[in-house]
């Protein structure tokens, strides 16, 4: 039997972090990409391990809009009329 490679935090368990983001902060997760896009260039990974690492980059982006959404949400700018409004009113 070929023994895999170790291609880090795939499994199950590891992306119920990044399906919310809890616990870390969007720099963590940018960093996890970051990370996870390292892994899935080393051109000798598994097809298999490819995929995985493929839809735990897809949580990860998904938990980093959400947070990025958040953010958003709290901000405030001031319009023309020196009026403090939500982020993306005019």
């Amino acid at each position: 039997m070929q023994e895999r490679p170790d291609t880090g935090d795939l499994g199950p368990d590891t992306n119920r972090q990044a399906d919310t983001g809890e616990g870390q902060s969007l720099e963590e997760l940018f960093a996890e990409a970051e990370a996870l896009i390292g892994r899935m260039e080393e051109p000798d990974l598994p097809l298999e391990d490819a995929f995985a690492a493929y839809e735990h980059g897809m949580k990860i982006i998904r938990a980093c809009n959400s947070r990025i959404d958040q953010v958003e949400q709290k901000m405030l700018v001031m319009n023309e009329a020196g009026e403090l409004v939500p982020f993306g009113e005019d």
